[in-house]
């Protein structure tokens, strides 16, 4: 038995060798790595320009008291007396204000353009309180609607402010309250 023993211990280790060696021949060729893309922190570039920041201007800023309003292109101008209405741009955009009767707020934009009767601003949507009141709610109802559907301003050296509508009906302010003493109807 012992050479039997010993061919089949022999045979065994052929087997083995030959099995290490096959195992062995495949660990050494290790497979071809790709290269891995590196990772980016960049924000891709975008074909939509950087907000500009709002356009101000110094010259609208503060308290202005409403003296007429010229509706019907202008021509039929009425003289405003009490109760005052009142627009207060302030340097965020926002307006506010009295219109004889409720409060209102909301917000304008001035569009950077220059047009013929002005420069360009954009005011609204507004919100204002809903009290009723029968002296004022005809003006009221008209000063909205121009103020809302603003096209224009401009500030002249007597520190009047005119906005026009596309209609070219007008609101005119001035900065010290005043009181009128006559009132012309037509609008």
């Amino acid at each position: 038995m012992g050479v039997f023993y010993r061919m089949k211990i022999l045979t065994a280790c052929v087997v083995i060798c030959a099995f290490l060696l096959i195992l062995m021949a495949g660990c050494t060729s290790l497979p071809a790595l790709k290269p891995v893309a590196p990772v980016t922190t960049e924000v891709p570039a975008t074909n939509n320009p950087a907000p500009s920041p709002p356009i101000i201007d110094p010259t609208l800023f503060g308290t202005w008291y409403l003296k007429m309003i010229a509706g019907q292109g202008g021509t039929a101008p009425v003289e405003m007396t009490g109760p005052q209405i009142t627009a207060v741009f302030t340097n965020q955009s926002n307006i506010i204000g009295s219109s004889g009767c409720n409060n209102y707020n909301g917000q304008y934009i001035l569009t950077g353009k220059v047009l013929p009767q002005g420069n360009g601003i954009m005011v609204g949507p507004l919100a204002s309180s809903t009290m009723y009141c029968p002296n004022a709610t005809n003006n009221e109802t008209i000063y909205f609607r121009i103020l809302q559907s603003a096209t224009t301003y401009t500030v002249n050296a007597h520190q009047e402010l005119t906005i026009t509508d596309n209609s070219g009906d007008t609101l005119i302010y001035q900065r010290a309250p005043y009181s009128p003493a006559f009132v012309r109807k037509g609008i």
